[in-house]
């Protein structure tokens, strides 16, 4: 990685009776068996399965997932007319990533199956260390389509360790192997408003940051946030930026701004061991985060347990679509549309509408046109430019999760 400072965009997304979208929001509550079969572990499906692009089918082997046996886990990626998608997105150099959690969040196992070539399904291996109730978290993106979360309950016969209570953390300070890291939210935890979470790493025994963190999956972090009645969820990469966040045109150089002042070194360049991330907390609950790095060929989950109050309500206004503009509207389905055509040579209005936090699109990025620009929810937000060449001219949200596109003619 060139650039040792790493910015991460997290979008923290609530579910409802359906939970299927881009950036992170879960598939359907199956609170026992999504599928409503007896046994447990077969083919759970999700979200009112005509009505969605794309479904999961799983199944292992044992049929029946014992604690402290291997069992094989086998996920079948499904789209609406039942054909198996074999063609998936390489996401951080996976196809698929697993989350999987205990029911009380206190496990925590990220994995990642291989494609079968006899059949397109993915397999894992897996060992549950205890009985009781399980949920595992799909994370894929099919070709040409939005990233899809699906969430998949399992019950693992044996014996069962004693539930452990959720608590909000005192303080925002954890060691784990050898690696203490410091978690400082930019403002006061409240739900529906935007903040950042900035994270310093140091060597527990030197007490110096700890600038020897590895690249895991392609990247310095990941980060996974879950609530306590496992509604909300996110699984989210950091991403690389190739220039400052100061060079891009911003809407609110307020919110956007990412102030050290409040780390340790302050008026230093952000290191290696510097991580932040932007997030939105949808409702008042309790959260679990775990914040993963890779030191020495091992990967330290660290976890932090936060307590978010309700916060203020926002009114959501109308769409105020300018005249000649093109309404963009921004939801958990990505952008619709996603392809406008325009002609070379003539000014470009896109009128960007986001009616709703379910979603990563708190911010659209134009790479190749230098403009970045925050999406509050309710307001409708113009990107205005000139295309001077035909060609493409790419759109995505912060997380480069939803994307879009300009054909220029």
């Amino acid at each position: 990685m060139k650039n040792v400072f790493v910015f991460i965009t997290i979008i923290l997304v609530g579910v409802s009776a359906i939970m299927l979208g881009a950036c992170g929001r879960s598939g359907a509550g199956n609170s026992d068996n999504a599928s409503g079969h007896a046994n447990h572990t077969e083919a759970a499906k999700t979200i009112g399965d005509s009505d969605k692009a794309f479904r999961i089918d799983f199944k292992s082997e044992p049929g029946e997932i014992s604690a402290g046996a291997p069992a094989n886990l086998f996920f079948t990626v499904k789209d609406r007319q039942g054909a198996t998608v074999k063609d998936l997105q390489i996401v951080h150099e996976k196809p698929m990533h697993l989350l999987v959690v205990s029911k009380d969040l206190a496990e925590f196992y990220h994995v990642h199956p291989e494609q079968q070539a006899e059949d397109g399904s993915y397999r894992v291996q897996h060992t549950f260390p205890n009985g009781g109730e399980y949920t595992i978290y799909t994370d894929f993106t099919p070709r040409a389509a939005v990233q899809v979360v699906e969430q998949i309950n399992v019950k693992v016969a044996g014996n069962e360790r004693p539930t452990m209570a959720l608590v909000a953390d005192t303080k925002f300070e954890k060691t784990i192997d050898g690696l203490k890291v410091v978690m400082r939210p930019s403002s006061e935890l409240k739900a529906g408003e935007e903040l950042t979470l900035d994270f310093q790493a140091f060597d527990a025994v030197s007490g110096k940051p700890a600038t020897d963190l590895q690249n895991y999956l392609g990247e310095l972090a990941h980060f996974v946030i879950i609530s306590e009645d496992m509604k909300d969820f996110v699984h989210a990469h950091p991403m690389a930026r190739g220039e400052s966040m100061d060079s891009m045109k911003m809407d609110d150089k307020r919110s956007d701004s990412h102030d050290h002042s409040k780390m340790d070194g302050a008026g230093a360049k952000p290191s290696a061991s510097e991580v932040s991330a932007h997030t939105t907390f949808p409702r008042a609950e309790l959260y679990k985060l775990w914040a993963q790095f890779q030191r020495n060929n091992k990967v330290i989950s660290v976890p932090f347990v936060v307590s978010v109050p309700a916060g203020k309500t926002v009114a959501v206004k109308p769409a105020n679509v300018l005249a000649g503009a093109t309404r963009i509207t921004v939801s958990g389905d990505g952008f619709e549309p996603s392809q406008i055509s325009v002609k070379k040579g003539e000014p470009v209005k896109l009128a960007f509408y986001r009616q709703d936090a379910d979603n990563c699109g708190g911010e659209v990025v134009f790479s190749k046109m230098n403009i970045k620009k925050r999406l509050r929810v309710g307001e409708t937000v113009l990107v205005e430019f000139t295309p001077e060449e035909a060609g493409e001219i790419s759109f995505a949200c912060g997380m480069n999760m939803m994307k879009g596109k300009v054909l220029v003619q």
